[in-house]
């Protein structure tokens, strides 16, 4: 991966003066470097060796990766920019980042991104287009449960859905966030998965949850409005038609949590009628 050593300047420029430091005092604090050697790091001359880095990053409270090649958003987003010729929207990229600290990949080894990238851009994934789609963000500590907000939706940005994704059996758990403005509409609504847009509204982004669109399983938990019971099903996508079908007795694959919270939703409904 290039450093581009006037960024690099730049930055430990902005970490010396940020600590109120001079270039010689600066200097003295890395390895007795003389104030002319701090000069030429400041103006992209030359860059610090390796142990320098490291005292360097470490003052700055960064890492050396970061002060040689930028923060994370800022490699992916210039190597989608140069050598796909593509800008995603920040929401889009958060979720790249997320992905790939999921998979344990380093964002800062660039043959290993570049594969990645060039396997979700076959998938279709980053072509911007401007409908709704499902973005989804990981709950703070835990490994598997998200919120699903639409994104490009100009009326409702806010969260729908709360996501449970089992990666290991390619299947995705919708169950209607608790704050949502149409939560009635959400669960007594199941949505027809036979619909291209509607497909791509929950799929577009499933590559970045570790989900094989050609494999996946789609578990929605809704209330049936007539009977006023449970009506979650469970919608497998057939590859050879390009479309969900539902499994509507299916209900072994539950996640007992969504399960539960739906029930309480239920009681609830019942009581405010």
């Amino acid at each position: 991966m290039k450093v581009d050593q006037q960024r690099v300047a730049k930055k430990i420029r902005e970490i010396r003066t940020n600590l109120g430091y001079s270039m010689a005092q600066f200097g003295e604090l890395i390895s007795n470097s003389p104030k002319t050697t701090v000069n030429n790091w400041e103006r992209g001359i030359n860059l610090p060796k390796e142990d320098k880095l490291k005292k360097i990053a470490l003052l700055g409270k960064t890492t050396v990766e970061e002060l040689l090649y930028g923060r994370p958003e800022e490699v992916l987003t210039n190597l989608l920019k140069d050598h796909f010729q593509l800008q995603v929207n920040p929401a889009f990229l958060q979720q790249m980042l997320a992905f790939l600290k999921q998979q344990k990949v380093d964002v800062y080894d660039e043959m290993t991104i570049m594969e990645f990238l060039q396997g979700i851009m076959d998938s279709g994934m980053l072509v911007e287009r401007n409908d709704p789609y499902l973005t989804y963000s990981k709950v703070e500590g835990t490994e598997s449960l998200y919120t699903a907000a639409a994104a490009n939706d100009p009326l409702d940005s806010s969260p729908r859905y709360y996501a449970y994704v089992d990666v290991k059996n390619n299947r995705v758990h919708l169950l209607p966030y608790t704050f949502a403005k149409r939560q009635k509409y959400l669960y007594h609504n199941l949505p027809d998965l036979t619909n291209q847009v509607t497909i791509d509204f929950f799929t577009r982004a499933f590559p970045l949850l570790g989900i094989d669109l050609e494999k996946s399983k789609i578990v929605y938990y809704g209330i049936n409005r007539s009977n006023e019971n449970l009506d979650s099903i469970e919608y497998v996508y057939r590859k050879e038609v390009f479309i969900f079908e539902s499994n509507v007795n299916e209900s072994k694959h539950l996640y007992k949590p969504f399960e539960i919270e739906t029930r309480k939703i239920l009681t609830y409904l019942k009581a405010i009628k």
